[in-house]
């Protein structure tokens, strides 16, 4: 295993972003969400890269560990249970196994990322 080195990922141009839009979460408008993985455990268990979203609202789709660190723009997120979180560039978050919850990118956010996985059996 060698050091992953996630270089300079605020400036990495759009296009370099595998781009998908979620399914919708009421009337709120779509965002488009990109990443570029960095690297990917050959087993599957560990991904890391950075993540980007444009302004919209969707539903938290990840269902394993996450830990990220923001590094441009503004979000909230409300858990399942309802309580609120804002993230702003340079703010951290982990995220335990099954986080269930709703974001709405309110500026162009963008993170880099580290997922754990469960095994695969």
């Amino acid at each position: 295993m060698t050091i992953i080195h996630i270089e300079r990922p605020a400036d990495l141009a759009r296009a370099a972003f595998q781009t998908f839009v979620p399914p919708p979460v009421g009337d709120h408008a779509r965002p488009t969400l990109g990443s570029v993985e960095a690297w990917e455990a050959p087993d599957g268990t560990v991904e890391t890269g950075t993540w980007e979203a444009s302004p919209g609202t969707f539903a938290r789709a990840i269902v394993d560990a996450e830990f990220c660190h923001f590094i441009r723009g503004h979000a909230s997120f409300v858990t399942a249970d309802g309580r609120r979180f804002e993230f702003r560039a340079g703010d951290a978050a982990y995220f335990p196994p099954r986080t269930q919850g709703t974001w709405t990118i309110h500026q162009t956010l963008r993170k880099t990322y580290c997922i754990w996985r469960a095994p695969k059996a």
